[in-house]
């Protein structure tokens, strides 16, 4: 669908899937909130200048620069590496939720898992991770096609205090490094690899994008379980599904739903001809639903073989740390139904506002 605005609009799996493939189509700085809205432009040009250096928004090669140098702590491998820590942490929650009668599955699961995950990876103090959260939530707001002035102004705020935090953290590391990836970024800085703004702008970019999608995907994965309880009984029952079950909760109810790209080159894409600077807008939410695709896409199947979801995205700007997320889902769902198995709703799950990012900001359940 193309909008009056010039938009072109997808929602097929092909086409979206085309899309975020397609190198004639990329990232404009200008594409802070797809350009759906009317954001005065001096504030859109100057805005997050240093989130808008990360990978997530720039094209070949600068992309690919960006990204190398951290690419390989999130691959397949280096993840598994991490599964026995990532455990140790589900089981210390599920400790502390066993002692409530009703607890809170986004504060006191889906949140702190990927915050903390994240959060050693990086090397971020315990004591600062659950202050920056908040701040994180604000910076992506701006993402939504729906951002309007006051949400890019309170994400400018917080990104400013979030680059004030890590520069000094960066600091302390480069000049007493550990183990960890921003000791590996304050090293990069200054060797004509990574400019201070790229230097900031990644860490920021990284302590956000691991934890706000996987806190979507379990949050949003419990409330599936719950709905269907047949399902919960059956991953319950065979541990060995949570790997395809991860999948299907993903592509049932995706932690991102959309995704833009600007056209970079005159092309055509679902029998449209685009100029250069269209916005194209992926539904991923709607992609993951295709029954081209996905046979009774509405119907949550954990059995289901062979399911690719686009909640990740595709191409050059796949998410990085989709491995890391898929491993924390695949050893939480498990032993979170083995743990509890009278899990119920214990009131209405309360839904973030927003159309890119779709998460809770509550789901209370009963756990005895």
């Amino acid at each position: 669908m193309l909008t009056q605005s010039g938009v072109l609009v997808l929602s097929r799996y092909d086409d979206c899937a085309a899309a975020l493939r397609d190198r004639r189509l990329g990232k404009v700085d200008e594409s802070l909130g797809f350009g759906l809205t009317d954001i005065p432009e001096e504030l859109q040009r100057q805005a997050m200048h240093r989130f808008r250096r990360t990978m997530l928004f720039r094209n070949p090669p600068d992309h690919q620069r960006l990204r190398r140098l951290v690419a390989d702590v999130f691959t397949p491998h280096h993840v598994e590496d991490l599964r026995a820590r990532i455990v140790l942490q589900i089981d210390r929650l599920l400790d502390g939720i066993a002692d409530q009668p009703v607890a809170d599955i986004i504060t006191e699961l889906a949140l702190p898992l990927p915050v903390n995950v994240i959060g050693d990876l990086l090397g971020v103090p315990a004591e600062a991770r659950s202050a920056a959260a908040p701040l994180v939530r604000a910076l992506i707001a701006s993402l939504e096609p729906s951002a309007n002035t006051a949400d890019l102004t309170r994400a400018c705020e917080a990104e400013d205090q979030l680059a004030h935090y890590f520069s000094e953290l960066m600091a302390e590391k480069r000049a007493d490094p550990s183990d960890d990836l921003l000791s590996r970024l304050a090293a990069a800085r200054g060797d004509d690899t990574l400019d201070d703004d790229e230097c900031v702008g990644t860490a920021i970019l990284l302590f956000a994008a691991g934890f706000e999608t996987t806190t979507n995907l379990i949050g949003n994965g419990v409330a599936a379980l719950l709905s269907h309880p047949d399902q919960m009984a059956l991953l319950r029952e065979r541990p060995d599904l949570a790997a395809t079950a991860v999948d299907e909760l993903l592509r049932y109810d995706a932690p991102v739903q959309t995704n833009g790209r600007t056209v970079l080159e005159a092309t055509r894409l679902a029998g449209i001809d685009l100029r250069p600077g269209q916005v194209v807008l992926t539904l991923l939410g709607a992609a993951n639903r295709d029954p081209d695709r996905f046979p009774n896409p509405d119907v949550l199947d954990i059995t289901r073989t062979g399911t690719v979801p686009l909640s990740f995205g595709a191409g050059i700007h796949f998410c990085l740390g989709a491995p890391l997320a898929r491993l924390e889902g695949t050893e939480l769902f498990p032993r979170l139904v083995s743990r509890f198995p009278r899990l119920t709703l214990a009131s209405e799950p309360i839904w973030r506002t927003g159309m890119s990012f779709r998460g809770l900001s509550s789901l209370k359940v009963v756990t005895r």
